[in-house]
């Protein structure tokens, strides 16, 4: 809910994305939840079962970790 998804980005089965943004051909993976305007460039792959609070990722990244607190990842 309230979120922008680009062209090619996909969500993932059970993921949960409010107040975000979400770059062309990123993926959301299963059961993740990605909230309070985390922005993610192009191709960010957000691995399964992960939160990201209010990350904001730069394109081309693999985020493999949950991200707890606002921060810019590079």
């Amino acid at each position: 809910s309230n979120t922008t998804v680009f062209r090619g980005a996909q969500v993932k089965d059970h993921a949960f994305v409010t107040g975000s943004i979400v770059g062309w051909d990123s993926i959301i993976g299963k059961w993740s939840r990605v909230e309070n305007m985390s922005v993610l460039g192009e191709d960010v792959v957000v691995k399964d079962e992960l939160h990201l609070n209010g990350a904001v990722v730069l394109p081309h990244k693999e985020i493999k970790a949950s991200v707890g607190s606002p921060q810019i990842i590079l």
